[in-house]
């Protein structure tokens, strides 16, 4: 139980922060960054504000977004996704997010 604790806390917290670069790149009000929101359509995030969010996702988190991954990320949702999604794969292959 306490495993799922933790790990539901570890989630929030991604996704606080996944937010709050959303929030730093796109311009947006982090209480309109609602999951179901699409980027481009709802938010109405233009290429460089988009290429911005990777770039500070990259940061962020110490990864390395790829093209299929960003063509993937349509929704407020979906990047939270593709990030939880390529942390894992990082702690997964014994990386150090910091690193």
């Amino acid at each position: 139980m306490l495993g799922s604790v933790d790990n539901a806390t570890i989630s929030t917290q991604m996704e606080g922060r996944v937010r709050r670069v959303l929030h730093v790149s796109l311009g947006r009000a982090e209480a309109r960054l609602l999951p179901h929101l699409r980027l481009v359509d709802d938010l109405y995030a233009d290429s460089m504000e988009l290429l911005d969010m990777v770039l500070s996702l990259n940061n962020e988190f110490g990864i390395d977004i790829q093209a299929q991954d960003v063509a993937a990320m349509r929704t407020v949702a979906d990047v939270v996704a593709v990030i939880a999604r390529l942390t894992r794969g990082e702690e997964a292959e014994g990386k150090h997010l910091d690193a």
